[in-house]
């Protein structure tokens, strides 16, 4: 038998695989107009249609460094061809097709983080689902001006959203389509922001409904000023509802200074997993303020490109990756995906065990590069 896969001509074909898989043998709602997915990818077992899986080309933040990653999403196999392979093979084709296309990583929202450990990939970073019940939601002083816009008016808070992502790891940088995703021009979604110019904003979908929940659909702050006084605009917001509730990275101040106030945490809408495609090419990449150099090996049962040894010099004139003779420490390509996204953080994982450390200077000035970081994607795919 013949297994095939190739770029999706017809999303037709995709939505029949997705189907059975994610709307209960309910058709999918067509989006050739507007697909959510840039490019999808069908399999063939001898010209029959067993598989689909789609992406998302994003450019995310190391902090201030930018990186190509694939968002690979709606993995899905027929019911009856399924432990067959079919997805095995549909993973080992994502990760190199995007590897041959020059993207540094790749990501995606687990249904089962053993199966796609198997092809490097592992959960780094954390976010929190923030309920709150609104008798007990702490009161600010609003020292910012508040202003309301409409989901039109979206590009004044790019300029926010983009501080607050290169302060992380993780974010996308969205394009213009994606923020269609985010916040279609034309809805009805409303904006709230604080600070002229903006230092935080909250997008909004009003419930109309009395002593409800009603849910932030995005909340982004770039300092605790302009957090607390989104806070303030937020209390009015929910004045008539029970609760609100919101998703914050995992540095997340209401974490660290309200626990409080009537707050249930939660993990958010899910991990997301990571796994670095091109290990010299990533590293390039990197910005720093400091120097140093380091060597090191991975162990990557898929790309024995991305083994090394390497030798990594750093400074802030750039990076450079070279071929070394030995490695001061080594690691499985998994824990080096957390390590450079910087949640867990290099040192964190070798306080584990989950370095061979036969240099701690190496691992050492690895960390100064290395550095450990929130990580967040606050989009979904």
């Amino acid at each position: 038998m013949a297994l095939h896969i190739e770029r999706c001509i017809d999303l037709k074909e995709l939505f029949k695989v997705w189907s059975p898989t994610y709307r209960d043998n309910e058709p999918v709602e067509h989006e050739a107009e507007n697909p959510r997915h840039d490019e999808s990818f069908v399999a063939r077992l001898d010209g029959r249609l067993v598989g689909a899986f789609a992406a998302l080309p994003m450019v995310v933040t190391r902090q201030q460094a930018e990186l190509k990653c694939a968002g690979i999403a709606g993995v899905a196999v027929m019911p009856h061809d399924r432990q067959h392979g079919v997805g095995k093979a549909m993973m080992e084709h994502g990760i190199r097709y995007y590897r041959e296309g020059g993207y540094d990583l790749a990501s995606l929202y687990a249904f089962s983080e053993k199966f796609y450990r198997k092809f490097g990939y592992e959960v780094a970073g954390y976010k929190y689902g923030i309920k709150v019940d609104m008798g007990r939601f702490p009161r600010f002083d609003l020292k910012l001006p508040a202003t309301k816009l409409s989901a039109g008016e979206r590009e004044q808070i790019k300029a926010c959203y983009e501080s607050f992502a290169k302060k992380r790891s993780g974010m996308n940088l969205r394009p213009e389509n994606q923020w269609d995703r985010i916040i279609p021009s034309d809805s009805h979604k409303a904006i709230y922001t604080v600070g002229q110019p903006i230092e935080a904003y909250a997008i909004v979908t009003h419930d109309g409904s009395f002593w409800v929940e009603q849910k932030i659909d995005e909340f982004v702050w770039t300092s605790p000023q302009s957090y607390e006084s989104l806070l303030s605009v937020l209390s009015g917001i929910g004045i008539n509802k029970t609760h609100l509730s919101w998703i914050e990275t995992s540095d997340s101040p209401y974490r660290a200074k309200y626990w409080d106030r009537g707050a249930e945490l939660n993990a958010g809408s899910g991990f997301l997993m990571w796994r670095v495609l091109n290990v010299p090419q990533a590293l390039s990449k990197l910005k720093t303020e400091q120097t140093g150099c380091f060597t090191f090996q991975v162990i990557d049962e898929h790309f024995s490109e991305n083994e090394g040894p390497w030798r990594v010099d750093y400074s802030p004139q750039g990076v450079n990756v070279e071929r070394s003779t030995e490695g001061g420490f080594k690691m499985d390509i998994r824990q080096f995906s957390q390590a450079f996204m910087g949640e867990p953080s290099l040192i964190t994982l070798a306080m584990n065990d989950l370095v061979d450390v036969k240099s701690s200077q190496d691992l050492y000035a690895a960390s100064q590069l290395l550095t450990a970081s929130s990580v967040c994607c606050l989009d979904a795919f």
